[in-house]
């Protein structure tokens, strides 16, 4: 008798061109913990007529529901594999990814010195601005078999428009890396006479003095989080500022403004507080993707709208026999509801939720794609306890009485099918209003938590979620909090839970923005 494994049960996706068109390139594998949905709910409507015969005669189907849904560990490449699908928005530099020549744009070739790559383009050879005394464009490798071409490296020639090569002062092992293999431009590297950080309370200024003429021009925008400070390649820290007093200045910062050669700054890392340059020589400025919701392009000219449609695979071992297995295509997905669960003291997770058009009968004809997708990369879990590099909100306005027990932070799309007459399934999809929304309990600390409650105050969140894979910033720039309930745990400590609601602020300091999320290739694991 043929039997398929739930261990075995493998799942796929690729992003499709047009909605329910399964891609035939592209498709990567995903590492679900447990697929609670997949696959059409089929509506079948009986027949009951009146007769001498007392029975039901045979029904008829008249609806079939397709979806997806399936909770993870939480992941760098986990998150990203669909942030864009539920932000409804393409990442910001996503130019940053950089790629190959040849075949399937694969990663960069490691020759020497050099990484071949894709054409420069004229967008991305704009951000990576280059000149013999500063500012040095960084990027960083990972998934090279050999280590020599992975970390951090310093690029050491202005890239050019049409260039296919990118040089490094490292030395590098000539390879061709596997498909999942990556090179990401990380941030710029300065010398610390251009640069002086201005600290005052809970903001600061950072300003080039000649060398970079206007930061936005590197990629970087309001909103967007930076950290100041790289890592060394052995997990400790390098190339930030000092305190004059042997202690480094480094960390997290949000920005709020770019004016040419400054760099506005808020929502401080506990680190950044005094400088003075006289003891350092490089500093390291890192930043990556960034992505927020931004307006239908029917609504502005914000060309970073995008409404993604997913394709997923189901294989089902040996489901034919042993030995053959068979498949099943959901397709025509759109990404519905993400939730992030940050549970104390245990690994982070998520459940992802797609509703899509239809799913396809199940066979033993695999689609094209599938077979070569790639597998994932960043696959160390985020843990809520080290794993936490920031969590702050400015209800509180010390960051050290902040304390979070549990968190629950979710995306919710509003997606609905559109069923037509003669046709079985979904003939479109609605997306429709973009939620932004935040469950959690805290130590009761301060009595602002609940005054803020009961004042309607608008405040803000951000959590920094951190491993050995990079970094993700997730902020939420303006929100109202509800619920205020206390409980008394006998023994411990007052526990005050709350709820969020975020909301798009036009006079906000990031203006009609509910979520923003910032990428790190790379961030220093050294957190003492």
């Amino acid at each position: 008798m043929a039997r398929s494994s739930t261990n075995t049960f493998g799942l796929r996706y690729g992003i499709e061109a047009s909605l329910g068109t399964k891609p035939t390139t592209g498709w990567r594998v995903l590492e679900p913990n447990n697929p609670s949905a997949f696959g059409a709910a089929i509506t079948t409507v009986e027949r009951r007529p009146i007769s001498p015969e007392r029975g039901r005669k045979k029904g008829t189907v008249v609806n079939s529901e397709s979806s997806v849904e399936y909770e993870g560990d939480l992941t760098m490449d986990a998150f990203t594999d669909f942030a864009e699908g539920f932000i409804f928005a393409e990442w910001a530099n996503k130019e940053f990814d950089l790629k190959s020549t040849g075949g399937l744009v694969p990663p960069p070739v490691a020759s020497s010195t050099t990484w071949t790559v894709q054409s420069v383009s004229t967008l991305l050879g704009g951000k990576l601005q280059f000149t013999a005394l500063g500012p040095w464009p960084l990027v960083y490798g990972k998934g090279y078999t050999n280590s020599a071409n992975n970390g951090l490296h310093q690029i050491t020639v202005d890239p050019a428009p049409t260039d296919t090569t990118l040089t490094t002062d490292s030395t590098l092992v000539t390879e061709t890396p596997s498909t999942n293999a990556s090179l990401q431009v990380a941030g710029v590297r300065c010398a610390i006479a251009d640069l002086a950080l201005t600290i005052s309370g809970s903001t600061a200024t950072l300003v080039s003095a000649a060398d970079i003429t206007d930061w936005s021009t590197l990629g970087l925008f309001v909103g967007q989080y930076i950290h100041i400070g790289s890592d060394d390649g052995a997990g400790a820290r390098q190339n930030m500022f000092d305190d004059g007093s042997g202690g480094d200045v480094y960390g997290y910062a949000r920005i709020t403004s770019i004016s040419g050669a400054t760099l506005n700054l808020d929502k401080l890392d506990v680190n950044l507080d005094t400088t003075d340059a006289s003891n350092a020589t490089l500093v390291d400025v890192l930043f990556g993707r960034f992505c927020r919701n931004v307006a239908t392009t029917a609504a502005s000219d914000d060309s970073e709208f995008v409404e993604r449609s997913y394709s997923f695979e189901g294989l089902y071992s040996d489901l034919e026999g042993v030995g053959t297995d068979a498949y099943e295509y959901a397709v025509g997905n759109l990404c519905n509801e993400l939730v992030l669960n940050l549970p104390l003291n245990e690994k982070a997770t998520a459940t992802w939720g797609f509703i899509g058009t239809v799913t396809d009968d199940i066979t033993a004809s695999r689609a094209t794609g599938p077979s070569v997708a790639v597998s994932p990369l960043r696959t160390e879990a985020i843990n809520t306890a080290s794993g936490l590099a920031s969590i702050t909100t400015d209800v509180v306005s010390a960051v050290s009485d902040v304390c979070f027990k549990s968190l629950t932070l979710s995306l919710k799309n509003n997606v609905s099918p559109e069923n037509c007459l003669g046709t079985l399934g979904a003939s479109f999809m609605n997306s429709g209003l973009f939620e932004v929304n935040l469950e959690g309990q805290m130590l009761f600390t301060n009595k602002e938590i609940t005054n803020a409650i009961k004042n309607n105050t608008t405040v803000t969140f951000a959590v920094i979620m951190k491993n050995g894979d990079g970094a993700v910033a997730i902020d939420i720039p303006a929100m109202t909090f509800g619920d205020g309930a206390r409980e008394f745990p006998v023994d411990a400590s007052v526990l005050v839970n709350i709820s969020g609601l975020a909301f798009n602020d036009p006079t906000g300091t990031i203006p009609d923005v509910s979520i923003g999320v910032s990428m790190f290739a790379d961030v220093p694991e050294d957190r003492t």
